[in-house]
């Protein structure tokens, strides 16, 4: 049975791609979630769909014997961003590449408690249970590649003095605008939180070292103390942000919550605006 018989029976958003990753076929479904027809599918390439990062991992790791599994941002024809999972393998024939992708729960347009359920109602964010969920992922992701995850606990410094000299709505706009400045700093496979107060999580997956996630930290905390405008005034706040690293300080969603927490209290003792990994020596001896 020809592969496009193949795609055009499946439910879910499916397409092929030759060995540089220009679209082959398409089949319905992907059509109607990015928006392309037929023939504007055909013009582009997997690189311009998921970024070239993400499709360059995909064509290295993908293989004939063992499909890739991969949280990816596609990117649509009106230039939205979709969270996709995606498996993606050769086939055996010709080494093209065959792609089929599921959007995630982050782009479903949820209802009532289902949605409250799973997301922040301030910032709209992934809550602690959908987070915990989006751990379980990356860390079998952790397991099957042999690669690294990272939970990076943040808590912002100077919200409250905010909150109680400006009030509430000034307060939820400096969360609201800290969970843009997260969720615009994320990979496809990457989850931004916002777990309770001030404080939010970003879960790295599928990194190839742990110190890594030192590089994100840093980026976070600049982007973090960026002035934040306010009807007639200007407001700013900063970070300190705990890392734990899988498998490294464990393998189990709540000790790396835990042990990213704790190094967050080690940054705010040692001067706020920084960064502390749970187990320093183990990255910078």
């Amino acid at each position: 049975m020809p592969c496009w018989t193949v795609l055009n029976l499946c439910f879910d958003p499916a397409c092929t791609a030759d060995t540089n990753g220009h679209l082959l076929h398409v089949n319905e479904p992907f059509r109607d979630l990015f928006g392309f027809n037929a023939e504007e599918a055909l013009a582009i390439s997997l690189s311009d769909l998921l970024g070239q990062a993400d499709f360059s991992e995909i064509q290295k790791f993908a293989t004939t014997d063992s499909p890739v599994f991969k949280r990816i941002k596609a990117r649509t024809k009106d230039g939205a961003y979709l969270r996709m999972e995606t498996r993606c393998a050769r086939l055996p024939d010709n080494g093209e590449l065959l792609l089929v992708m599921r959007p995630t729960t982050g782009n479903l347009k949820l209802e009532g408690a289902e949605h409250m359920a799973l997301h922040d109602a301030l910032t709209g964010l992934p809550n602690r249970v959908l987070l915990l969920d989006r751990m379980h992922q990356a860390l079998d992701l952790c397991r099957r590649h042999n690669d690294f995850a990272a939970v990076l606990f943040i808590d912002l410094d100077g919200f409250k003095p905010i909150n109680d000299t400006y009030g509430h709505d000034c307060g939820d706009e400096v969360l609201k605008m800290t969970a843009r400045r997260l969720e615009g700093t994320t990979r496809g496979g990457d989850t931004a939180a916002r777990i309770g107060g001030d404080e939010f999580v970003l879960l790295l997956s599928e990194l190839k070292n742990g110190l890594h996630a030192g590089l994100t930290a840093n980026r976070l905390i600049k982007i973090i103390t960026q002035p934040i405008p306010w009807r007639n005034i200007v407001v700013r706040v900063s970070a300190s942000l705990g890392v734990s690293v899988a498998p490294t300080d464990g393998m189990e969603p709540d000790v790396l919550l835990k042990k990213a927490d704790e190094a967050m209290y080690v940054a705010k003792k040692s001067g706020k605006n920084g960064y502390a990994f749970h187990n320093e020596s183990v990255y910078f001896e």
